[in-house]
């Protein structure tokens, strides 16, 4: 750093919470919408920060932005001011029994097990905000991306606190209207190679080499609800939660889940938020929530009510036949 400025010093908040997203993504169009500012607002203030404090923070080109080494260093300060930031906010957040609470969690379990359930807890708690985020990749609660998180990997970091919940396990789907043995033939749907590092798509890719030809699936999709339209259209079979594929009413599993993948179900939320009311309310609802689906998450409850079905039809067909008969 030169003589003008050590770096941190007469920075304030927003100087940092501008630079950070910028050298970390190395692109102002990614910074840009995480800040919801125009391109052109990010550009003239990392400009004018630099001015500032009389130094070059960034190597600028068509790739992007690169930090350099006076760059470098004020990363690793500004994330030791993040970091702190962070831990003010959940300390006022640990004393509210209103507002927000942001929960990341897997988007089977949000349709099929939270959703269901939600109506009774914000009649409950109509003081507590709930933003739902779904998606494949886990968000970061250290960075309060996240209030709270339902994982299927578990966390590392010593400063989560987490509650093991259960196990889900998977199975092997088709479509419903296809006779088992023509289920069988059809090609086995894959999770696109960039989606490798996601537990499931690892599942699906040892399922794919252990029993056929990897050639043989040619098709790939980057969600468990396209790969259950896709086998739901007939497209080949596809690896799915239970919670997914049983409740998808143009599927029939044709294996499983006994001998095939499971995850663990965590409930991860920060140590420092632990004795906030609206967390303690929002924590023990979704805890609560998969607990209750454990036959839905294992697979058993629709094995159960589908079996049941024939037999009723059976009943159904024997009465209309002696209706038949004594009419």
């Amino acid at each position: 750093m030169n003589g003008r400025q050590q770096a941190g010093e007469s920075l304030n908040w927003d100087d940092l919470r501008l630079f950070l997203p910028v050298a970390r993504s190395g692109r102002l169009t990614e910074a840009a919408t995480l800040l919801q500012l125009s391109i052109s607002t990010v550009a003239r203030r990392l400009a004018q920060l630099e001015q500032d404090l009389g130094l070059s923070l960034f190597l600028r080109s068509q790739s992007g932005y690169a930090l350099t080494e006076d760059g470098r260093r004020l990363l690793r300060k500004a994330e030791a001011v993040e970091t702190a930031m962070f831990g003010v906010n959940r300390l006022a957040d640990a004393v509210a029994t209103k507002g927000h609470v942001r929960v990341a969690l897997p988007e089977g379990f949000a349709l099929q097990i939270i959703l269901p359930r939600l109506s009774a807890f914000r009649a409950a708690h109509p003081a507590i905000a709930l933003d739902l985020v779904t998606g494949p990749f886990s968000l970061d609660l250290m960075r309060r991306e996240s209030d709270i998180a339902l994982r299927l990997v578990k966390p590392t970091d010593n400063d989560l606190l987490l509650r093991k919940l259960g196990r889900m396990a998977h199975g092997i789907y088709a479509a419903r209207h296809l006779a088992p043995k023509q289920a069988e033939r059809l090609p086995k749907l894959a999770w696109p190679a960039e989606m490798r590092r996601l537990p499931i798509a690892e599942a699906t890719a040892a399922w794919i080499a252990d029993t056929g030809n990897p050639a043989d699936s040619d098709l790939a999709l980057n969600s468990l609800n396209a790969l259950a339209a896709a086998a739901a259209n007939g497209l080949g079979r596809a690896l799915l939660p239970c919670v997914v594929g049983d409740a998808a009413p143009g599927l029939r599993r044709i294996a499983g889940p006994a001998g095939l993948f499971t995850q663990e179900i965590f409930l991860v939320l920060h140590r420092d938020l632990r004795l906030s009311p609206r967390m303690r309310a929002v924590a023990d609802f979704l805890a609560d929530s998969i607990l209750a689906a454990a036959d839905q998450l294992a697979g058993r409850e629709a094995a159960t009510t589908k079996g049941a079905a024939p037999r009723a039809t059976g009943k159904a067909r024997a009465a209309a036949r002696r209706k038949s008969a004594g009419g």
